[in-house]
């Protein structure tokens, strides 16, 4: 919630965040249905040391603290995109069909944050994407 106060001039940003939001929901949902479907017990884990480190090199103050907020999730996304196309030859015909699915999406957000963290600044952001890969 907090994003809707600090970022009411930035109507884009919000607008993509809500849909992006949203399919991460619906993503979740399917997930969900799928372990119920095959018998698997749903279990909380908790955040991955991976965003957890990248979440260490956040700036204090905006706009530097957004853009590295957005940088870092289109880290996440596309680190997700790797491991799910990885895992795609190795899965049944059903869970490859979804995971395709999520390897589409997840590769739509990488760019959708970019595009996002781009409009926060005249300057590149190429450094702070490496720093923040690295």
């Amino acid at each position: 919630m907090s994003l809707l106060y600090r970022y009411v001039d930035q109507p884009f940003l919000l607008s993509k965040m809500s849909q992006l939001a949203r399919e991460e929901l619906l993503h979740f949902e399917q997930v969900v249905a799928l372990m119920e479907s095959r018998g698997v017990a749903y279990q909380h884990l908790t955040a991955s040391r991976y965003a957890e480190g990248l979440r260490r090199h956040l700036r204090s103050n905006d706009p530097e603290r957004l853009i590295d907020v957005l940088i870092i999730g289109a880290l996440i996304e596309a680190r997700s995109c790797e491991r799910f196309a990885c895992l795609i030859p190795y899965l049944d015909e059903e869970l490859a069909k979804f995971y395709r699915t999520l390897v589409k999406s997840e590769g739509r957000h990488f760019e959708d944050y970019l595009l996002l963290a781009r409009q926060q600044t005249q300057n590149s952001i190429d450094e702070r994407i490496a720093f923040c890969s690295a």
